[in-house]
């Protein structure tokens, strides 16, 4: 009898154990292995054997985008859902019989594994730019430049983008430099780090009061109303 209560006991603290360890402790909540939840307002995670692993991506409007999924761009807003890269990427990790599907990928360069070489810039659609003007999210443009031993490569801020996808990029008409605003219409733009932003609006209904971006405000027909995008 007591050889059965201490086997039950040590079975029971055997299995308490093994729950303690399956589970995770996400900010001071405690998951169990197997539960499902949003972090951080942007990804879909799940509790694996005491780990935190990222299932998808969320955007702002809850759009799910695949771990590993081509760049997603949303009311001009770029997203990327890709697992962290280890900081030591090494060429020598490519294949030996390489082909052009392992190129691999780091900060926005592509690097080919067959000559283990730059091979170039990867833009907001995810295409590779050799060289030249090429444009990332809230048409932010960037210049690839690769070197001629193709051992080195710099991606050069060139401020913003104002065209469209039908426009040359080439033309400079439409390149704006840094830190420049500029008025369309009730919108007031600013070319920043990141690309084009709403600064200002000029509401009508406010008699074209200026308004920052990230405010709000109720109307007297009870519309509500805002500035910009708040992130």
């Amino acid at each position: 009898m007591i050889l059965l209560t201490f086997a039950l006991r040590l079975f029971i603290l055997c299995t308490l154990f093994t729950i303690v360890t399956s589970q995770c402790d996400d900010n001071g909540v405690i998951y169990a292995s197997g539960d499902k939840w949003i972090r951080n307002n942007h990804f879909l995670v799940t509790c694996r054997n005491g780990k935190i692993q990222t299932l998808k991506c969320v955007t702002d409007s809850g759009h799910l985008l695949d771990v590993g999924s081509k760049t997603f761009v949303e009311q001009g807003y770029e997203y990327t859902c890709s697992r962290e890269v280890n900081e030591s990427l090494n060429t020598n990790s490519c294949p030996t019989f390489a082909d052009f599907s392992d190129d691999i990928f780091k900060d926005r360069f592509a690097i080919c594994c067959i000559s283990r070489r730059f091979k170039g810039c990867v833009d907001v659609n995810g295409d590779i730019i050799k060289s030249g003007y090429f444009i990332i999210g809230n048409r932010s443009l960037k210049y690839c430049r690769i070197q001629p031993n193709q051992l080195q490569a710099r991606i050069e801020p060139k401020g913003c983008f104002n065209g469209t996808i039908n426009d040359d990029i080439n033309d400079e008409s439409l390149h704006i430099k840094k830190y420049a605003v500029w008025r369309e219409g009730d919108i007031e733009y600013r070319c920043g780090d990141d690309g084009v932003h709403i600064q200002r609006c000029f509401p009508p209904e406010l008699k074209n009061k200026p308004v920052w971006a990230g405010s709000a405000w109720i109307q007297d027909d009870g519309q509500v109303k805002t500035c910009g995008k708040i992130h």
